[in-house]
């Protein structure tokens, strides 16, 4: 017996089968990718829409390379089992590119946070002085509706905008959820209507979700930009071995 040969064929055994794994958990990762950011589209659209410094393009830059990682995760089991080493290498590459895109993609989310955070107030206010315009009220809305809140820092802050000031009334959006009565929302300054609305601000609110998410989506992204990274390696050690034997087999 050849031992040399039989250790070349195993170590390539054993890296294919390795490879294949990774290309499995990579497929999966992009799918993650995807759904992350359909997720992201959803729960944070709102504030999306609200705040300009939070580009709305985040949630379909993480579609796009979701479905990107997954047709490539299929692309690598067609050159995993055929053998190809022209085609690995070129798996590496892309893959590594791909490596290098989410690591950044992590890195921009994590570091600007601060810039959403030092910024939302100002576009809270802007937003809340246009209410009587659309789309800016179908946002606010949705946004009062969805966290329980009121106004930048509290109800009060209605009264300052054009909306509120005549009448000092808050949108109906303000209004609690299980009231089984009309909600009052005119002439606030009239003590006991306040106990139907939410008096608390959206701005503590939104900070809230923001310092809870962002940090969950760059490290998702992080862990996720593990497995291309080991999928380079083992492509370029399965292509180096395969090239390997067969120069070993024409000697």
């Amino acid at each position: 017996m050849d031992w040399n040969r039989f250790h070349a064929s195993a170590s390539i055994a054993l890296l294919r089968t390795l490879l294949i794994c990774i290309n499995v958990i990579f497929v999966f990762s992009g799918g993650i990718l995807f759904l992350l950011g359909i997720v992201l589209r959803g729960k944070l659209s709102t504030l999306l829409d609200i705040t300009p410094e939070m580009s709305s393009s985040a949630p379909y830059i993480l579609i796009g390379l979701g479905l990107i990682i997954f047709f490539i995760g299929l692309f690598a089991f067609w050159c995993t089992l055929k053998g190809h080493v022209a085609l690995l290498y070129l798996y590496s590459t892309v893959v590594f590119l791909i490596f290098a895109a989410e690591i950044l993609l992590a890195v921009t989310v994590l570091m600007k946070q601060q810039t959403y955070v030092d910024t939302l107030k100002s576009s809270l206010t802007n937003v809340m002085r246009e209410y009587e315009n659309e789309p800016m009220k179908s946002h606010v809305d949705r946004l009062q509706e969805t966290l329980s809140c009121c106004g930048v820092d509290s109800y009060e802050d209605w009264f300052q905008t054009p909306y509120g000031q005549t009448l000092l009334q808050v949108p109906v959006s303000c209004c609690k959820k299980d009231l089984n009565h009309e909600c009052s929302h005119v002439n606030l300054k009239k003590g006991y209507l306040q106990a139907d609305i939410n008096t608390n601000g959206c701005y503590a609110t939104v900070i809230g979700v923001i310092k809870n998410n962002y940090p969950i989506f760059g490290g998702i992204i992080i862990v996720i930009a593990l497995f291309p990274l080991i999928g380079v390696i083992l492509a370029c050690c399965l292509a180096r071995q395969m090239r390997k034997q067969r120069y070993e087999q024409v000697a």
